[in-house]
């Protein structure tokens, strides 16, 4: 059983590898993300990881080994860019006085907006998950907000919310008596819409933009929706709890249709508006693998109940894959560090496309608060174009 499933997984990479050479879709979707304060403080997500609900983003093949987990609510607050900089200029010229053009106009902010990439992302409140007993499935919303420039001296406002739902199973092959040593394999289909708008003014409008806002402005601005559907399917060996080694093929098969309205949400929402041509698209497969050790310490072990050290690469094949979108080998090598004290207060540390990431878990029993610090590289080359990003988050 064990080699005929291998074989099989084998045989699904295979034929996605091969699927770029027979057919060319319309464009190149990302994959729904739902951010999380606990994987952003080591880097990501990881596909060893078998810690509660984040194994949805992890890997199917967590949801044999997964501690029974029910989450009712999430809400996380994502801080993209220099907003705090943004904010702490605003403040201080308003509060001398100044009126919003004039800030905007000023050099400060002018050198700010020539090169800015900032945001905000709010997940929840529709956030539901159960993971354990081989069963993993979910149903989660996220919005995001993000100022970026689009060109010389031109800004684009992008609001885009996010709805995704996932679920699916995983079974344990025993590849000992003991079951020392076990196999874990799952898949996992998901779901998803996608609604995303923009805004696009140049640096001389924004003044103008923000003193005249209107409903209007909003409603008839280009807009699109997506759907769609996805496969991942994962495998994962682990060895007395001690040492584990997961790999995940995502997005085995992920289509996906889009419908842009150039009429705006105006277009939309009218019945009577002709649907425009379709755009079949393809969100990019995925293979990643990674190590985790657990070991015990135990001259700690009356302080530090769980103690992971993880190393995970992903991406393996974007070169061959797709190589016009192929980043910096460097940017797929991500570590963590994950110390739980007292089963209450839980610290991580990780770099991931070769920046720092840190954060840290507080159970208050009523509810679990989760925050992080973390980096991301927008370039496809290490530490071209880093911005930092903050995330908090409560969980009941």
């Amino acid at each position: 059983m064990p080699k005929r499933l291998i074989i099989i997984f084998s045989i699904a990479i295979l034929a996605v590898t091969a699927s770029p050479a027979f057919s060319a879709p319309d464009f190149y979707m990302e994959d729904i993300h739902i951010p999380s304060a606990i994987d952003s403080g080591m880097g990501g997500p990881y596909p060893t990881d078998n810690e509660g609900l984040e194994t949805i983003f992890a890997n199917p093949a967590s949801f044999k080994s997964a501690e029974t987990d029910v989450t009712f609510t999430d809400f996380s607050l994502l801080l993209k860019g220099p907003i705090f900089d943004i904010t702490s200029l605003v403040i201080s010229s308003m509060s001398g006085g100044g009126e919003l053009t004039d800030i905007l106009s000023s050099s400060s902010a002018q050198s700010i907006l020539s090169n800015i990439y900032t945001g905000v992302e709010l997940t929840g409140p529709i956030y539901f998950g159960y993971t354990g007993d081989g069963l993993g499935f979910g149903l989660f919303n996220n919005t995001d907000i993000t100022l970026r420039e689009s060109g010389t001296l031109a800004l684009t406002v992008e609001t885009t919310e996010d709805i995704l739902l996932c679920g699916g199973y995983a079974f344990r092959i025993p590849l000992s008596r003991d079951q020392t040593h076990v196999l874990d394999a799952g898949v996992m289909m998901k779901g998803g819409v996608e609604g995303s708008l923009e805004i696009e003014k140049s640096l001389l409008e924004l003044t103008t933009l923000l003193s005249d806002l209107s409903l209007d402005i909003v409603m008839k601005s280009p807009f699109s929706f997506s759907t769609l559907i996805g496969l991942d399917a994962g495998l994962l060996y682990t060895w007395e709890g001690l040492l584990s080694v997961g790999l995940t093929a995502q997005d085995i098969y992920s289509p996906a249709i889009k419908y842009t309205y150039d009429t705006g949400l105006t277009g939309f929402i009218d019945p009577a508006t002709v649907a425009p041509t379709p755009e079949y698209g393809l969100i990019p497969f995925k293979l990643n693998a990674g190590v985790e050790l657990n070991p015990e310490i135990p001259a700690l072990q009356q302080y530090i109940t769980d103690f992971r050290f993880l190393v995970a690469y992903d991406d393996i094949l974007d070169f061959w894959l797709y190589p016009s979108e192929a980043e910096n080998a460097l940017l797929h090598i991500k570590t963590g560090l994950e110390l739980t004290m007292l089963e209450i207060l839980s610290v991580r540390v990780g770099m991931a496309e070769g920046l720092l990431n840190a954060g840290l878990s507080l159970d208050l029993q009523l509810f679990t608060l989760n925050a992080a610090m973390f980096g991301t590289e927008l370039s496809s080359v290490p530490g071209l174009n880093p911005v930092y990003n903050m995330i908090i988050s409560f969980v009941l």
